[in-house]
């Protein structure tokens, strides 16, 4: 399976590029890669079995099927199913032998087999990233399934011996206690109980007793001991160990190259070399239903990929603690150092303790007040598809760190094909406009409506693509405490807005209006404490404001907002339009659930 996709990624057909060949049909192996794309998009993106599998399409579920197939074969097959009954030397007992040991040792076997692959699954820095071009942080529920198949596996294997030297094999106890003495069994048992820590301490009721942190450091420590254990158990077989251990060590070693990379160099004022931490700006910005913070910095280092993120550590808060956010702003394209833009919401951990230092007499002078921060990364991959002609980001809350770099950059690259661009926002209060309000009164000013222009302009007897187009769509879900009265299609022309919190200040009123000026691109539709329907915004946008080409469709959000995106696209996605050379039945879809 891996293999047919790092070829398909290899070989895959091109797009004809523009601007002369826009009238020109796609060719046959080009439409016949697409429909096939788009007819998996269709059965396989939306979600199944959401019980068992909460938020998981099904291809994700199948490719777990297909390993639980493979895995219960060669658990199976080649075994003799028989029963033989010997006498025991010097004694009137007997031994049964059975197939029960085959299997045992078979499902031993398997479970060291797979253990280099749950490892490949959960690292950052991922060779399978690396050949598929999927982020690693999408493979976390295959390390998690693959874990739990060892952890049955394991048990299978226990339990059989178990039996086997319990039961079948005679005289008893003695065979059974000559048999738990030895220590390969004594190592065998450290294993099964690591194994089942490592269950036990990954499920969600657990991580939410013992806290996030300790199941990450927990989780590594074990897991390193549970490798070490098992190579103590069988090491017949260490060479599955000593792979595992490989790839767990390349991980972590990366991640210190990674650190050292972006930390180590001349400090400022001082010729010699050395670790230099960021200096932050903390903004923080409250409403209802919480705190965010803005964490902004610029620093000197290689630029990231529009989409990947990074993980920061707070020295001033904790050493031992790192957490993964998006940049919400877009990687430099000259040699100039990057600016990080961070839209994080605070909550009881580390985060709250963040917003903490940005309270009132924290800062002087009325300056922001600032921390040092440190930075891992980057991490996952680039999300841009510069062949697709029309963009839809789609953003639930802090999600739009994850969506405004996209669009950003659709407006900004003239080398994609990208002709229509669309923001969706949804948001709960209209206050929290305020969270990137240079960046989207900096998008506004881009705003080109021109209602009587054609899909393509003529320059030189030549058809090239015309001006890009970005729309901007705000749902707010929550009333405004002061009245506000919008006109049911949800333009703010006819918007009266005044403070929603006494505490506000007039500048942060007056930029929340400067915001808010009217726009025929720009809208803002309040909602009684509901939420936009998806399969709608879609389908307007697939109907009204495609052009000629591919969709793609990046969002980030509550997984709630992306079970619907899922199964909005791939009711869109149409394998027969495509074949026709109708590309608009080829939409694509990028879900991120990271909330930094």
């Amino acid at each position: 399976m891996l293999l047919l996709i790092v070829l398909a990624r290899l070989f895959r057909p091109k797009r004809y590029n523009a601007p002369r060949d826009l009238d020109k049909k796609q060719g046959i192996l080009y439409r016949s890669w697409r429909s096939v794309a788009s007819t998996s998009r269709r059965y396989l993106l939306p979600e199944s079995l959401p019980r068992i599998f909460p938020n998981t399409t099904r291809l994700q579920i199948l490719i777990l099927a297909a390993l639980c197939v493979y895995l219960t074969i060669f658990s199976l097959v080649g075994i003799v199913y028989k029963t033989w009954v010997t006498p025991v030397k010097n004694s009137d007992k007997f031994n049964t032998r059975t197939g029960l040991g085959g299997f045992s040792d078979r499902v031993g076997a398997l479970a060291y087999a797979l253990t280099p692959l749950t490892i490949a699954l959960s690292t950052r820095d991922s060779i399978l990233s690396l050949l598929t071009g999927v982020p690693y942080q999408h493979f976390n529920f295959l390390h998690r399934w693959t874990g739990r198949i060892i952890l049955i596996q394991s048990f299978l294997h226990t339990i059989g011996w178990t039996i086997i030297e319990g039961k079948l094999y005679q005289p008893q106890p003695k065979v059974y206690n000559n048999f738990i003495k030895q220590t390969y069994m004594v190592w065998g048992i450290v294993a099964q109980g690591f194994i089942t820590f490592l269950f036990v301490f990954s499920l969600k009721p657990v991580i939410r007793w013992t806290g996030y942190e300790f199941f990450r450091k927990s989780h590594l420590v074990v897991a390193g001991l549970y490798l070490g254990a098992c190579w103590g158990h069988w090491n017949k077989l260490a060479c599955w160990m000593i792979a595992s251990l490989g790839l767990l060590g390349i991980d972590l070693g990366f991640r210190v190259v990674r650190i050292c990379l972006i930390h180590v160099g001349y400090k400022n004022g001082n010729q010699g070399i050395g670790f230099r931490s960021v200096q932050a700006k903390i903004d923080t910005f409250k409403d209802p239903t919480g705190t965010i913070v803005r964490l902004s910095f610029t620093h000197n280092h290689e630029p990231w990929r529009t989409g990947q993120h990074f993980y920061l550590t707070f020295p001033a808060l904790s050493l031992w603690q790192s957490h993964p956010f998006t940049p919400a702003s877009v990687p430099p394209i000259a040699l100039v150092p990057p600016t990080h833009t961070y839209i994080i919401r605070a909550r009881k951990g580390e985060t709250g303790k963040l917003a903490a230092i940005a309270e009132p007499g924290e800062s002087e002078k009325g300056a922001l007040p600032e921390t040092s921060v440190i930075l891992t990364g980057p991490y996952g991959c680039s999300v841009v598809d510069k062949e697709a002609s029309n963009v839809l980001a789609i953003a639930g809350g802090t999600g739009i760190s994850f969506a405004l770099p996209v669009v950003i950059l659709a407006l900004t690259d003239d080398l994609s094909h990208t002709q229509n661009v669309e923001l969706v926002w949804i948001i709960r209060h209209i206050e929290n406009l305020m969270w990137i309000a240079p960046e989207l009164s900096s998008l506004k000013s881009q705003l080109t409506h021109d209602a009587n222009s054609s899909p393509l302009k003529v320059r030189d007897n030549v058809k090239v693509q015309p001006l890009k187009r970005l729309r901007i769509r705000i749902f707010v879900t929550r009333l405004p405490e002061t009245q506000a009265h919008v006109r049911p299609n949800g333009n703010e022309k006819d918007l009266e807005i005044s403070s929603a919190s006494s505490s506000a200040s007039l500048s942060a009123e007056q930029s929340l209006m400067d915001l808010l000026k009217p726009h025929p691109d720009f809208s803002v539709t309040y909602l009684n404490h509901e939420h936009p329907s998806i399969p709608g915004i879609v389908d307007a946008f697939a109907i009204d404001t495609l052009a000629s080409g591919r969709t793609q469709v990046v969002a980030s959000g509550p997984v709630a907002l992306g079970t619907d995106i899922r199964a909005a696209v791939a009711a869109r996605n149409s394998a027969g339009h495509v074949w026709r050379g109708d590309e608009k039945g080829d939409i694509d879809c990028v879900w991120d659930d990271r909330m930094g």
